[in-house]
């Protein structure tokens, strides 16, 4: 059933966002370790990793006399952390693929009709650790989903 969820569904949308942006040239579903990066060819930068959270239920819809629950509005956090591979200019590059991100994250707020709508946040602060750069955007789904599943 997990393989199919509404929650599965979104964050693979969002994979799949992340992926046709051009300049993601590695595009992964777990956060990434200093370590890690520095596994990475400078090739293979930008890294954008992927990573759902779980939903965090905000109504209940219940039936009117038989009080059973029959659909729950959640919403679904799915963060995207970017790495980035600079020598020059860090801030420049940052604020470059953050706003093509925001720009493609906002451009299908539905996702397909998969859910109601899509809030995107960028976090404030940037990590600088040199050569490596990283931001993170989050997209706050809203979606509406039975009592059988995520």
């Amino acid at each position: 059933m997990a393989t199919n969820s509404f929650r599965e569904r979104l964050i693979l949308a969002d994979y799949a966002i992340v992926s046709e942006i051009s300049g993601f040239t590695t595009v992964v579903r777990r956060m990434q370790s200093y370590s890690e990066l520095k596994e990475f060819a400078v090739t293979q930068f930008p890294v954008a990793a992927v990573v759902g959270r779980l939903p965090i239920p905000k109504e209940y819809k219940s039936g009117r006399t038989s009080g059973e629950i029959l659909q729950v509005r959640s919403e679904l956090s799915v963060d995207v952390y970017v790495y980035l591979h600079v020598n020059v200019d860090m801030d420049t590059e940052i604020s470059n693929y953050a706003d093509t991100l925001w720009a493609s994250m906002l451009g299908n707020p539905t996702r397909s009709k998969l859910c109601l709508s899509t809030i995107v946040k960028l976090e404030e602060d940037i990590v600088q650790l040199p050569p490596f750069g990283a931001f993170k955007l989050t997209c706050i789904h809203e979606y509406i989903h039975g009592i059988g599943g995520i």
